[in-house]
C-alpha cells in the first residue's frame, strides 16, 4: 500500500551489528581508516542505535586531520565558510562532547570503545582551546646595549633606547646605546634605517638641570655642580653634553606582586595634587611638586610648582609654592604626597598611619651610599606627642617584600619632633595579602616600591634553611 515503508531484506537487521563488530575489533588493532568505515555503515543503516552513533562520532573525530581544528571538531574546514561566532563554538563543542558520553549502565560497551571516545574527546577539547585561546602577545622589540662600567651585555626593550639605566650587575648608571649583538644571541630584531628613524624632540632638563636653573633665577650661587640622576658615567676624559640625555628614567627592578607603575601612570595626574620627585644624588623621592595643570596630548605635558621647604631635600615640615616649571615625562615622578594644606600656597608634609619611611642610617664605607633603616608608621606625627613606629627587615627570598622586625615590648619606637631631621623620604608601599599555601611569614607583610629602595635592599637572597 501507499505510504507503507518498503520490506527489509532478510538479514539486514544483523549487518549493523556485524558491522559495529568490525569496527570495534579494528580499533583494537589501530585501523581507524577501517574502524570509521564500518562505523559509518552501520551508523547509516540503524541510526537510532547510539552504540553506532557513539562509535561513527568518536571515529570521525579520531581520522579527522589533526591539524585542522575544524576538522577535529568536525566543522567544514573550508575557507569560503562563515567563521562561527564564539557562542555557536561553544554550543557545538558542548553538543559534541554530549554525543561522544558513554552511558555508565552499558554494560557490552568495550574496552577499545572506551579508550578511542577517551582520545576523541582530549583531541576535541584540545582543539576547542586552540581556536578559543587568546592570540600569543607580540614578541617584544629589543636591543642590545653595554654598560660603560663593567661591559657586561644587556638586551632590553627598545623603548629604551637613549635612556639612562641602571646595570643589574655593578648598579652603575649609563647611557643604553644600541650595539651589535653577541654572535651567540643574534639580532633581536631588524635595527630601524635612519630613514626610518621617528622625529626626535629637544630632551627635557633632568631634575638637576632644573633645580640649578631656578636656583640660578633666585639669585643662589650654586657651590657646586650636583651630578644629575642617571648621569652618564664620563670615559677616557670625553664629556657627554647634557642634550644627549633623552629621559630621567632609572629602571630598576620589578616588585615581587604590585605594580607600582601603574599608580604613577599620566592617567594619574591631576590638578591640586602633591606629588614627590626623585632626587638627583642618589634617585630617592625627597623634592616635592604641586600639579598646577596637566596637558595631554600627543606629547604628555605637565604644569608643576615646586615645594620650598627651607633646605635641599627637606623631607617633612612646612613648604611654601615656590617656581613654576613644565615636565614633559612622568618618569621623574614617585607617589602622590598626603598632606596638610594649612595656608592658601602652604602645605604641610608629616608621616601618616600606616606610611612606610626610610631613615638615614650609618654611612656605607664600601659604597659611599647612605644606608637605610625602614620603618612603618603605627600613628600619624603630631608635634605634640610625636609619632610611633616599628622597624621593618626584608623577608628573605623576596625582592622588596618586608615584615616587622622586632616583636613584644621593644617593637614600638618614638619619633619626636627633635627627631625629624632623621627622615630621608617616604616609600610607596602596599600590604601583601596572603592566600592559603602562601610562602610569605607570618604577620603583617608589606612590598614596597623597588624605585624607592637603595640598590643594596634590592639583592635577592634564598631564605633561610
Amino acid at each position: 500500500m501507499a505510504g507503507e515503508p518498503a520490506p527489509t531484506p532478510a538479514g539486514t537487521a544483523a549487518e549493523p551489528e556485524r558491522l559495529l563488530a568490525l569496527a570495534e575489533s579494528a580499533l583494537s588493532v589501530g585501523r581507524l581508516r577501517a574502524a570509521h568505515k564500518h562505523a559509518s555503515r552501520a551508523a547509516l543503516l540503524d541510526p537510532a542505535s547510539p552504540r553506532a552513533a557513539l562509535l561513527a562520532t568518536a571515529a570521525n573525530v579520531l581520522v579527522a586531520d589533526p591539524a585542522s581544528h575544524y576538522a577535529v571538531l568536525l566543522l567544514p574546514d573550508d575557507d569560503s565558510a562563515s567563521p562561527l561566532s564564539a557562542s555557536a563554538l561553544h554550543r557545538h563543542f558542548k553538543s559534541l562532547v554530549k554525543s561522544l558520553r558513554v552511558n555508565p549502565q552499558d554494560s557490552a560497551t568495550s574496552p577499545a570503545v572506551k579508550a578511542a571516545v577517551e582520545e576523541a574527546l582530549g583531541r576535541a577539547a584540545e582543539a576547542y582551546e586552540a581556536l578559543t585561546a587568546p592570540p600569543p602577545a607580540p614578541a617584544l622589540d629589543t636591543f642590545w646595549t653595554a654598560c660603560a662600567g663593567c661591559r657586561l651585555l644587556h638586551e632590553f626593550e627598545r623603548k629604551y633606547v637613549g635612556y639612562r639605566l641602571m646595570c643589574p650587575s655593578c648598579h652603575r648608571i649609563f647611557l643604553a646605546t644600541e650595539i651589535p649583538p653577541p654572535p651567540e644571541a643574534g639580532p633581536p630584531t631588524p635595527a630601524l634605517r635612519p630613514a626610518e628613524e621617528p622625529e626626535t624632540e629637544k630632551p627635557e632638563m633632568t631634575l638637576a638641570e632644573i633645580k640649578l636653573e631656578l636656583a640660578k633665577k633666585r639669585g643662589a650661587k650654586a657651590s657646586k655642580k650636583r651630578s644629575s640622576r642617571g648621569e652618564v658615567e664620563q670615559e677616557d676624559g670625553e664629556e657627554v653634553e647634557a642634550e644627549n640625555n633623552h629621559s630621567d628614567l632609572m629602571a630598576v627592578v620589578d616588585s615581587d606582586f604590585y605594580n607600582f607603575d601603574a599608580d604613577r601612570g599620566e592617567r594619574c595626574f591631576k590638578r591640586g595634587q602633591l606629588w614627590a620627585l626623585y632626587s638627583d644624588d642618589d634617585g630617592m623621592p625627597r623634592y616635592y611638586a604641586l600639579v598646577e595643570g596637566v596637558l595631554r596630548g600627543s606629547r604628555f605635558r605637565i604644569q608643576i610648582r615646586w615645594l620650598d621647604g627651607g633646605e635641599e631635600g627637606k623631607p617633612c615640615g612646612q613648604f611654601k609654592v615656590g617656581s613654576a616649571d613644565t615636565l614633559h615625562s612622568v618618569n621623574v615622578f614617585s607617589h602622590l604626597v598626603a598632606c596638610e594644606r594649612v595656608a592658601r600656597e602652604v602645605y604641610r608634609v608629616y608621616p601618616r598611619k600606616a606610611s612606610v619611611w626610610a631613615f638615614h642610617g650609618d654611612q656605607a664605607s664600601s659604597t659611599g651610599r647612605g644606608k637605610y633603616e625602614i620603618v612603618v608608621f603605627l600613628s600619624g606625627y603630631s608635634e605634640q606627642y610625636g609619632a610611633s613606629f616599628g622597624y621593618l627587615e626584608k623577608v628573605q627570598g623576596f625582592r622588596s617584600i618586608f615584615k616587622r622586625r622586632d616583636v613584644g615590648a621593644h617593637a614600638v619606637q618614638s619619633l619626636q619632633k627633635g627627631d625629624i631631621g632623621a627622615l630621608s623620604h617616604q616609600i610607596p608601599a602596599k600590604k601583601v595579602s596572603k592566600g592559603e599555601g602562601s610562602a610569605l611569614p607570618p604577620g603583617d607583610c608589606w612590598e614596597l616600591d623597588p624605585a624607592s629602595l637603595p640598590p643594596e635592599l634590592l639583592r635577592l637572597e634564598p631564605p633561610r634553611k
